[in-house]
């Protein structure tokens, strides 16, 4: 099995920093433009709980939204594709590889194929 390794580099500032991370995993994501944008305000305004009542005030203030009406679609979304998910007492969080710690330096990827 052969490797391929590439070098990018990642923004420094913080909600840079997680868009740049969700790019890189878009691919396997499949995320729109706007729903990465959403999920890394998200991650941005509190990287263990998303999309609670006052980070949704934040976030759809921040992204210039005419309404938090307009980013609860967004939130459905996300959670339709996974990248967030709803426990049993109602609360949202983040599926873990959608939310970068600051210490990863790389990414592996491994890639199956089908027999």
């Amino acid at each position: 099995m052969s490797k391929v390794q590439a070098n990018v580099s990642l923004r420094s500032d913080s909600r840079g920093y997680i868009e740049d991370y969700l790019l890189l995993l878009n691919g396997l994501l499949k995320l729109t433009g706007t729903e990465i944008k959403v999920l890394a305000a998200f991650i941005e305004y509190d990287n263990r709980v998303c999309a609670s009542h006052e980070a949704r005030k934040v976030v759809a203030e921040s992204l210039k939204m005419k309404n938090v009406a307009v980013l609860n679609n967004y939130v459905k979304a996300l959670k339709d594709k996974g990248c967030i998910v709803k426990d049993a007492p109602g609360k949202y969080s983040y599926n873990p590889i959608v939310n970068p710690r600051q210490d990863v330096n790389s990414i592996e990827f491994v890639l199956n194929v089908g027999e």
